[in-house]
């Protein structure tokens, strides 16, 4: 294959080739939460620093760098063909749908 050629792109669901233009990207970010509980002045001023991060520290020390990234942020890009985005879009998490008794 020469340095012009690319391999072909494949649906991540299905494996068919995708023509150029014609498909999908998933792109799946999943990172930690921003936000941080309310502390009041009086906790802030209460928090022993040093050994907050000593504790810190402790806790990943035997974490791989892969595990320490995982609790940060990770994202992940899957292409799909259209008829696999179609399905896709119907239950992106795959989760099991809920019935609600009384609604149709």
């Amino acid at each position: 294959m020469s340095s012009f050629e690319r391999e072909p792109v494949r649906c991540a669901f299905c494996e068919r080739t995708i023509d150029p233009g014609t498909g999908y990207v998933v792109r799946i970010e999943v990172f930690a939460d921003p936000q941080t509980a309310p502390m009041t002045g009086e906790q802030v001023e209460s928090v022993d620093l040093n050994a907050t991060l000593a504790e810190v520290l402790q806790q990943i020390k035997h974490m791989s760098a892969e595990e320490l990234q995982d609790g940060v942020h990770r994202q992940f890009d899957y292409r799909l063909c259209s008829a696999c985005q179609r399905r896709y879009l119907v239950n992106p998490m795959g989760m099991p749908r809920r019935v609600q008794v009384g609604k149709n």
